[in-house]
């Protein structure tokens, strides 16, 4: 659930609670939200491929 919960707010700009008071309010654009989340959407696979691939490895499942 606190994985998921991570990576949805980096889908669109209304994916989460706090993203419509965030995008809402100005704080930042459309096109700022898309490339930062983009960012975050990449760094957040690697996170999951490698850590979690180490993960799997010592449990012994990969």
């Amino acid at each position: 659930m606190a994985a998921a919960s991570n990576i949805m707010m980096t889908l669109t700009h209304y994916a989460t609670g706090t993203a419509p008071i965030i995008f809402g309010s100005g704080y930042s654009t459309l096109g700022e939200w898309w490339k930062v989340g983009f960012i975050m959407s990449v760094v957040n696979l690697l996170v999951f491929v490698v850590i979690g691939g180490i993960w799997w490895k010592l449990l012994g499942y990969w």
